[in-house]
């Protein structure tokens, strides 16, 4: 990705955050919850596979206009991860759904 690219995204970024599109706390809620849990955690959307531990990429993946998430979570605690994550989305009118 060269520089101009890279400074358009994180362009984009910024003006979300600062529009109150993506708001950080509960991004980083959203993505400490993802952290408790060994399970790996990915959120689908637009035909995008992000890893729900990572800030930047559950920010820019939850700053599109889709309508339709969905979470696949595999691992040894994958049952309890699903709750919390179910939770962890609905507590800020995310709806998201469960492979």
């Amino acid at each position: 990705m060269d520089f101009n690219k890279r400074a358009s995204n994180a362009s984009k970024l910024a003006s979300a955050v600062q529009s109150g599109t993506i708001n950080v706390k509960e991004m980083a809620s959203i993505v400490n919850t993802a952290n408790n849990f060994k399970s790996s955690i990915v959120l689908h959307a637009e035909g995008k596979i992000i890893d729900v531990k990572s800030f930047l990429g559950l920010t820019v993946s939850l700053m599109s206009n889709s309508t339709q998430y969905k979470l696949e979570i595999h691992g040894d605690d994958e049952e309890a991860a699903k709750e919390a994550m179910i939770n962890a989305f609905n507590e800020y009118g995310i709806k998201v759904e469960i492979n």
